[in-house]
């Protein structure tokens, strides 16, 4: 295999699409514009937590099959295919800032690259941006867009093994050179304009999104009314048509995607005049949730403020030390606005922009030296504890379990007040069915 590749921009997306690549045979090229990450990247390390990615990473540079250059115009040079991975944050009223992926494109217009490259942007954008850039740069190269399907945490492994590969552009040429790139894979591949793919991926973001948010409205509901969540789902769940992945309650979706892309169809919807009640509707429900959890918190320890609350969790989910727009920070400036110190631990991040009177803990029991304990991140080593080890550190046997991820039954049996989200707390005599029957 001959073709070169150079991906622009080393964040998950980009190093994903790098080392993915090479994993298939190819020759890539990163290139970003932080100098010192390069620096790092080119001794095979990594900014990111996920398993694996450093050794395959040093592996691919090892066989020479991936390098990294802070110049766009010795990365780009020579590529048939250079991959766009740039970041397009939010900006306040919810629109995408493109700024870096224009700031790219222009960078890229300046250079004498190969004859004719193919630009495929990855970022998440509208509709209609990759249609403008196609109409601006028609003179010198050919633009795609596909997008990429990745969780945090397992960006390789999801890239390595999609669900389906999509292609947006209006040259069946082009899409068949760029799909060839992925011919061991022998997925599902869509072919489809450029608009289409771009509604694609933020609407499959905010499909999953809006799972997420009509769990927790079930949640609170049957914490209402008494009803466990976890059974009132998981019957849900079994019908094919609805299916089980993202129905778990907690508090609420975090992380650079979900959000991000949410408030950008919103915003596109609203600037359409095509309504997007739903996406408001999803983004309420999220934003309500992590205060939600305050409350149930607050209700179980009767004052917060002039209290001391463990916590297990920071990073916006399990697999990263990722902080970026994490629940968990926004619980943790709740309760310091209503008095209360936190001593907070997470096994992946070990600096985080605290409220003042918060510290980070070494380990997880040493953040249970509270009054009170809630659970804001689903490390799976959190269910492992000992519910006696932690009950022996608690000042109160109190915990709120904003990611459903301890065993409740085992808490309740050592005497704790233990309430999930959609686990009503429960008295001895009138426990209900902790799981549903399946026969």
């Amino acid at each position: 295999m001959s073709a070169r590749i150079c991906v622009v921009g080393t964040g998950y997306v980009g190093m994903a699409c790098t080392i993915g690549l090479a994993s298939l045979g190819w020759r890539v090229v990163g290139n970003d514009i932080l100098v010192d990450r390069i620096e790092r990247l080119k001794r095979g390390i990594t900014p990111y937590r996920e398993q694996g990615i450093e050794e395959a990473l040093r592996d691919h540079i090892a066989s020479g099959l991936v390098s990294f250059d802070e110049s766009l115009e010795r990365a780009a040079r020579d590529a048939e295919v250079i991959i766009i991975a740039v970041g397009t944050p939010s900006r306040d009223d919810g629109s995408a800032d493109l700024s870096a992926l224009d700031a790219a494109f222009a960078q890229l217009a300046k250079l004498n690259l190969k004859s004719f490259p193919t630009i495929v942007v990855r970022s998440t954008v509208p509709p209609g941006t990759c249609d403008r850039l196609a109409l601006e740069t028609q003179d010198w190269a050919a633009v795609v867009y596909a997008p990429e399907f990745l969780r945090e945490g397992s960006a390789v492994a999801d890239f390595l093994n999609p669900d389906r590969i999509v292609v947006g552009t209006e040259s069946p040429a082009v899409a068949l050179a760029y799909v060839r790139l992925f011919e061991k894979l022998q997925k599902p591949v869509v072919f489809t304009s450029r608009c289409n793919a771009e509604l694609i991926k933020s609407c499959s973001n905010a499909f999953l999104a809006l799972k997420i948010s009509f769990a927790n409205e079930v949640a609170n509901l049957c914490d209402a009314t008494g009803a466990v969540a976890d059974d009132v789902l998981r019957g849900i769940g079994y019908d094919r048509r609805i299916g089980r992945d993202f129905l778990a309650p907690g508090i609420g979706f975090g992380g650079p995607c979900f959000d991000k892309d949410v408030r950008s169809m919103n915003h596109v919807a609203l600037q359409m005049n095509t309504g997007g009640q739903l996406f408001a509707a999803t983004l309420r429900t999220n934003d309500a949730q992590p205060k939600r959890v305050v409350s149930l918190l607050e209700a179980a320890c009767l004052k917060l403020d002039g209290s001391e609350i463990g916590v297990w969790g920071l990073a916006f989910k399990a697999g990263t030390d990722d902080l970026r727009d994490s629940l968990a920070l926004i619980v943790l400036n709740e309760l310091s606005r209503r008095g209360a110190k936190t001593i907070v631990y997470d096994p992946a991040v070990h600096v985080a922009p605290l409220p003042a009177g918060s510290r980070l803990a070494t380990s997880a029991l040493e953040a249970a030296e509270a009054d009170a304990l809630v659970v804001l991140t689903e490390w799976p080593e959190f269910a492992q504890i000992d519910p006696l080890s932690v009950k022996a550190r608690l000042r109160n046997p109190i915990v709120v379990d904003g990611r459903n991820v301890l065993d409740a039954a085992r808490y309740r049996a050592e005497g704790f007040f233990y309430q999930g989200i959609g686990r009503p707390h429960v008295t001895r005599g009138d426990e209900r069915s902790a799981s549903t029957a399946i026969i």
